[in-house]
């Protein structure tokens, strides 16, 4: 008889209640040891040293023999080398390699629910060949727009200028599918002076139609744009212990 629920859309369960979801699964990170445990477990079990290239092509549909393809194959995974192993190379902060950036984005989507990963391009050099760069972004930073710049805990659903619904940072059109993300330069309540300002990025670019932004997430029901905290359902048990 007490068991009286109110359950709505994704958006009204899952992004108003997002913001203390991540604040609160954070916090058992770096206080409950079960809740580190759970989460660097995922990691290690899930790329573990990172996800390495291993290029076998069909050499029968090209037409290669098979000396012609192994000679590609080893060619193909020593040039993925050059752009994978330096992390000045992959990672648009300079921080980590393209498996140091695996190892990041397994943590970071179950710590928050989900991260993004932006497509930068830098100059090439002769010593960096390939522009790619890859930006992760912690969920935060992907959030409805407001007139001040700020973070509306009691509503995340805005409309963007063009009239296209906006849920939790995540803009679609009239069919519900994802045409933008809304990513500011800082994040909510962050202690600083600079003052707040968001980009539209829209998801595939428009004259080659690949993502400019990679959305890391879970999907537990329908029409749900953004991902919920991995230790959601055992926060108050995990706190309770703790």
């Amino acid at each position: 008889k007490g068991f009286n629920v109110s359950s709505g859309s994704a958006a009204e369960d899952i992004n108003a209640n997002n913001y203390t979801l991540r604040q609160r699964s954070r916090m058992l990170y770096m206080a409950a040891p079960i809740a580190t445990a759970a989460l660097k477990r995922q990691r290690t079990n899930v790329v573990g040293n990172g996800l390495r290239l291993k290029s076998t092509i069909n050499r029968d549909v090209l037409g290669m023999s098979p000396e012609d393809a192994e000679a590609w194959q080893k060619r193909t995974e020593a040039e993925f080398a050059l752009w994978a192993e330096r992390k000045d190379s992959c990672d648009a902060t300079g921080v980590n390699d393209f498996y140091g950036l695996q190892q990041l984005a397994m943590l970071a989507w179950p710590m928050s629910g989900d991260c993004f990963c932006l497509f930068r391009w830098y100059e090439s050099t002769k010593m960096q060949p390939y522009s790619l760069r890859l930006h992760l972004l912690e969920a935060d930073r992907v959030r409805t727009p407001t007139a001040d710049g700020g973070l509306s805990l009691m509503t995340t659903t805005g409309t963007a200028q063009n009239g296209n619904p906006i849920y939790d940072g995540v803009e679609v059109d009239r069919n519900g599918r994802i045409v933008a993300y809304h990513i500011a330069n800082t994040y909510p309540f962050q202690d600083t002076l600079e003052p707040t300002k968001f980009a539209r990025v829209e998801a595939y670019g428009k004259h080659t139609g690949l993502p400019n932004i990679l959305h890391i997430m879970d999907s537990e029901r329908c029409e749900q744009y953004r991902g919920v905290p991995y230790l959601a359902q055992v926060m108050e048990p995990l706190l309770q212990m703790r």
